[in-house]
C-alpha cells in the first residue's frame, strides 16, 4: 500500500509541476463539478417526473409531425444531409491538433465512439420515423 501511495504522490506532484495547478485544487474543482452535476441531474429528474401527459398522440401512416420536420430540417442544414443518409463527419483537424491542451487520444475517442453514438442514434431514430410514416 505504502509502494502505490508513493506512486500517487509523485504522480500528483509531477502533475502540478507540468500544470501549475496544485492538486488539491484540482480535487476542490473535481468535488465542486460533482456536487454540481448531482444538483443538475436532481432538477432535471425533478421537471421530468412533472411532466403530465394531457392527451395520448396519435400517429398517422404518411404524415409527419412538423416538429420532427423541423428538426430534420435543422440537421439537413447543419449537416447537409438527407433525412437517413447521416454519416460522422470528418473533424477539420489532426485528434493532436489541440495538445497539449487536449489529448489526441480523448479527442479520438470522443469523436470516434461519443459523436458516432449520435449518428448511430440519429440513423436508428430515422428509421423509426420512416417506418411510421410508411
Amino acid at each position: 500500500m505504502a509502494d502505490k501511495d508513493s506512486y500517487i504522490l509523485a504522480l500528483e506532484k509531477k502533475l502540478a509541476e507540468l500544470s501549475g495547478i496544485e492538486i488539491d485544487q484540482v480535487k476542490k474543482n473535481q468535488l465542486a463539478n460533482a456536487a454540481d452535476e448531482a444538483r443538475v441531474i436532481r432538477e432535471m429528474a425533478e421537471y421530468v417526473a412533472g411532466i403530465t401527459v394531457q392527451q395520448a398522440g396519435v400517429a398517422q401512416a404518411g404524415t409527419v409531425s412538423p416538429q420532427i420536420a423541423a428538426i430534420y430540417a435543422h440537421i439537413t442544414a447543419e449537416l447537409g444531409e438527407a433525412r437517413g443518409s447521416h454519416a460522422l463527419p470528418p473533424l477539420k483537424y489532426e485528434y493532436n491538433g489541440l495538445e497539449p491542451h487536449i489529448s489526441g487520444t480523448i479527442m479520438e475517442i470522443h469523436h470516434t465512439k461519443h459523436h458516432q453514438a449520435y449518428i448511430n442514434n440519429l440513423k436508428a431514430a430515422t428509421e423509426k420515423v420512416i417506418f411510421c410514416v410508411q
